[in-house]
């Protein structure tokens, strides 16, 4: 009787064992399928899981970070007395900038987007609407973006004689420089016009580069400037519209499909 209890409880360890075993293996052919998949090395998986990862970080749809990792190539910008206009950053970097204008319309769903993708942005701000909602925009600041300069009022500047485009562009700056905690540095003429006086005046109230684009968003369509896909430093107009988080988002995919991340336009640029 002692011998077949002792037979008995060594065939029920030895089929605990076989069936640890059993399940230790299939365990460890599930997470070497998972690493192998298709007969590929260790080593090419891995690969693989750094390709996806990075797509996943890139997605418009993900909430991780889809910024630039790579450090800034600033270009230098031209000293004297008249301020250059840029249109283009020619950087050899893959990054593009997003730029947006005005402030008249406020969309909550603004800030979700930029702080959900972490994009940095550059606005050209009015006062008239800054004063409207400062917390909307001090709320999207807070996040990484600049305030760069736009004149008081949104007139043409080709319309004004020079002392007038100073009080225009000049009359921004230590407001927003108290404000913002720095004073701005870039400006952006109205609608893109302006003469050969503006970059003169520009210059003269401080202002070190004169920003215009290459690309426009408008009702979730993005226009490229000769056509074309977006090119590295290309500079995107958008406005704050009742489609701008749409367009950030058709922006943001389109940037993606170029192979391209947005950047902040301010680590580009390097005052001269």
């Amino acid at each position: 009787m002692r011998r077949e209890a002792a037979s008995s409880r060594r065939r029920f360890a030895v089929a605990a064992v076989l069936a640890i075993t059993a399940v230790g293996v299939a365990s460890a052919w599930v997470l070497v399928g998972a690493i192998t998949s298709g007969g590929h090395t260790v080593q090419a998986a891995r690969s693989q899981r750094r390709r996806i990862a990075t797509r996943s970080t890139t997605t418009s749809t993900s909430t991780t970070t889809t910024t630039t990792t790579i450090p800034p190539t600033p270009v230098a910008i031209q000293g004297g007395s008249v301020a250059p206009i840029i249109s283009r950053v020619p950087t050899p970097n893959p990054v593009v900038f997003f730029t947006i204008d005005d402030g008249q319309v406020r969309d909550p769903a603004v800030i979700d987007f930029l702080r959900d993708h972490k994009i940095p942005v550059t606005m050209f701000l009015l006062p008239n609407f800054l004063h409207e909602d400062p917390a909307y925009f001090e709320s999207i600041h807070a996040l990484g973006a600049s305030v760069q300069d736009h004149t008081i009022s949104h007139a043409d500047l080709r319309t004004l004689d020079s002392a007038a485009q100073q009080r225009e562009i000049c009359g921004v700056l230590n407001e927003y420089g108290l404000r913002f905690g720095a004073q701005p540095w870039l400006f952006r003429p109205p609608d893109g016009f302006f003469n050969q006086s503006v970059p003169v005046v520009a210059r003269r109230c401080g202002i070190r580069a004169v920003v215009t684009w290459r690309a426009t968003m408008n009702d979730g369509r993005l226009d490229v400037q000769g056509g074309g896909p977006l090119q590295p430093g290309d500079i995107i107009l958008m406005h704050f519209r009742p489609d701008l988080r749409g367009n950030l988002e058709v922006a943001l995919n389109a940037a993606q499909a170029a192979g391209l991340q947005p950047a902040a336009l301010e680590q580009y640029l390097t005052p001269g």
